[in-house]
C-alpha cells in the first residue's frame, strides 16, 4: 500500500468532494492501512492496539466523533470553504474575519477540555 491510497474510503458526497470528517471509528480503521513503525526497533504490528499508541487513537478518535454530536456541531464544525457544502473543524478552515478567529478558539479550547489539555 502507498501512502496515497486509503484504506478506509474518505467520506465525500455526489460530486466526489470531501463532505464530513472522519468518524471515529473510521479515523482508526483508516490506520490499520500497513504503514510500517517501529517503536524501539521492534515492529508494531497495529498501532490501534498497541500499548504505546492506543491510548492516544482512542482519544484523538473521540475528537472525530465529537464533530458529529449534536450538542457539540454548533462549536466543532463549521461548512469547508472548498464550496463541497460539507463540514469541517474551524480550525482547518482558512479564517476570514474576527468571527472566524473566535470559532477557532472557541473549537480549539473545546478540543483541550475534552483532552484536558493533553492533546496538543
Amino acid at each position: 500500500m502507498t501512502l496515497q491510497q486509503d484504506s478506509v474510503p474518505t467520506p465525500t458526497g455526489e460530486d466526489g468532494r470531501v463532505s464530513r470528517p472522519m468518524t471515529g471509528e473510521e479515523y482508526v480503521e483508516s490506520l490499520r492501512d500497513g504503514r510500517e513503525v517501529y517503536l524501539h526497533g521492534e515492529k508494531v504490528d497495529d498501532v490501534t492496539t498497541h500499548p504505546a499508541f492506543r491510548n492516544a487513537v482512542r482519544m484523538t478518535a473521540r475528537l472525530y466523533d465529537a464533530l458529529h454530536d449534536p450538542d457539540k456541531q454548533d462549536k466543532l464544525t463549521v461548512p469547508t470553504d472548498t464550496g463541497s457544502a460539507g463540514l469541517t473543524h474551524p480550525f482547518f478552515r482558512t479564517p476570514h474575519s474576527v468571527e472566524d478567529l473566535k470559532a477557532d478558539q472557541t473549537a480549539i479550547a473545546e478540543w483541550a477540555r475534552m483532552t484536558y489539555g493533553f492533546m496538543g
